[in-house]
């Protein structure tokens, strides 16, 4: 499965798999091309109904440093470009809608764009000495996936604490604002991820898929209501 993709990897283990951002020399910031393997990886994994949780992690001790505004600028084909917003907002309605449970193992930085990607999982393990940062508002820059995911999960106080106030939260502080379910040491994260894939492996996946179902059906403001609401109000980017 992992050989089919360049950029990121959809590897599997027993009973759950990872979804592996792969550009560790660019500490795995976002492009188009990566963004469209993320997608890819995630359809395979779901489509195994073998798995019952997916972790996704960036490789190299860093999650996801944001966007690669310098590839993304030095694209040539401007149809490429303009690709971008459509596939990123196509990975996080397929995130939300996604049956199985997700967890993100949060080494080093999840930064702007990379931080939505985070918060788009169900649970968030977060290293002590991690960071965070939804850090759009500071660079004149809208975070619409940020403000969507942190409104739908979190209410808008969050929102505002997080992407208006625009600072760098550690894990200490994720799991203080009740963002990470658990705070661990950074050699920790990944093995504290996969512990608990490992233990919803051990559950029955028709329980856990109607269960997190009904979380959704319950809960008022969905991310794809949340979403559909910031874009119909404004013009704003990815």
């Amino acid at each position: 499965m992992a050989d089919e993709l360049r950029l990121a990897r959809a590897e599997l283990a027993s009973g759950w798999g990872e979804l592996v951002l792969d550009r560790p020399a660019r500490r795995n910031a976002l492009t188009t091309e990566l963004v469209t393997e993320l997608r890819a990886g995630l359809a395979q994994l779901v489509a195994n109904e073998g798995l019952h949780a997916v972790v996704v992690r960036g490789q190299g001790g860093c999650f996801c440093s944001g966007l690669d505004l310098r590839e993304l600028a030095g694209q040539p084909d401007p149809g490429r470009r303009a690709a971008f917003g459509p596939e990123w907002a196509g990975l996080h309605r397929e995130l939300a809608a996604c049956p199985i449970p997700t967890i993100a193992a949060l080494e080093g930085a999840a930064i702007a764009a990379g931080s939505a990607l985070a918060l788009a999982c169900d649970f968030l393990i977060a290293g002590r000495t991690a960071m965070l940062h939804v850090s759009e508002v500071g660079r004149a820059m809208t975070p619409p996936m940020n403000v969507a995911w942190l409104v739908a999960k979190f209410g808008a106080a969050r929102a505002f604490e997080l992407a208006v106030a625009a600072e760098p939260h550690d894990g200490a502080d994720l799991f203080r604002l009740g963002i990470a379910q658990s705070v661990v040491e950074e050699h920790q994260v990944l093995d504290t991820a996969r512990n608990l894939a490992q233990r919803f492996a051990s559950y029955d996946r028709k329980t856990l898929t109607t269960t997190k179902r009904m979380i959704q059906a319950a809960n008022g403001r969905r991310f794809s209501q949340v979403l559909e609401e910031i874009q119909s109000s404004s013009t704003v980017g990815p």
